[in-house]
């Protein structure tokens, strides 16, 4: 019996958190290169950018201030209702998404498209690349981003499935962008169906892989 223990247990200090950590950093740079993608498909910003916009020019500061004090709501609120500390995850997230993608755009290694065609290939594309990278952080346990954590718990808490979660969190993020102003067009309808079930498809199989691992 002592001899399972410690072979359960070991894994879990050094070696364990190394590989969380790792899988956590690289799906916060996945969700910011996804982001980059969109961005670059120029078909509509996704739901919370729409959200962000929208706050921006009716209360005034950058875009990029919203996304941090929205994050910071976001963290916020899902640590009062779970009545659990804020995890480190969860603020390196809000600090490195935004960084991975100012380095992105700033390195402009993806190309623009000329085609209609290659401009729906990319958005969705991109909508794929942040699904996967949501799963892969969250999986980590290292701490959920802003709209992941209270993705989790509404799924938690209502008793519903993670993809339904997700698409009700950002179909409530599109109404108040939109009745705020924001700008909204196919690229934001198409995130709002999509992100949900793949976030919790790669949420399931990086879960199953670390398990393995770690």
């Amino acid at each position: 019996m002592p001899s399972k223990l410690n072979k359960a247990s070991t894994p879990v200090t050094l070696k364990g958190y190394f590989i969380r950590l790792l899988v956590f950093v690289s799906g916060l740079y996945f969700l910011a290169f996804g982001v980059s993608v969109i961005i670059q498909a120029n078909l509509g910003t996704a739901t919370w950018d729409v959200l962000h916009i929208g706050l921006s020019e009716n209360f005034g500061l950058s875009i990029g201030r919203w996304v941090q004090i929205v994050g910071v709501v976001m963290v916020v609120l899902t640590t009062l209702l779970e009545k659990k500390r804020i995890q480190i995850g969860s603020v390196l997230n809000i600090i490195f998404v935004g960084f991975f993608l100012n380095q992105i755009l700033a390195a402009d290694f993806i190309p623009a498209p000329n085609t209609l065609t290659i401009r729906i290939i990319m958005l969705l594309v991109g909508v794929t690349i942040m699904g996967v990278g949501s799963g892969m952080y969250v999986s980590s346990k290292i701490g959920a981003g802003p709209r992941d954590g209270m993705t989790l718990y509404i799924a938690k808490r209502f008793s519903l499935s993670v993809g339904t979660s997700r698409t009700i969190l950002e179909s409530l993020a599109l109404t108040s962008g939109w009745l705020l102003g924001g700008p909204v067009a196919i690229g934001t309808f198409v995130t709002v169906p999509l992100i949900g079930p793949i976030m919790q498809r790669s949420l399931g199989i990086w879960t199953k892989i670390l398990v393995k691992v770690v």
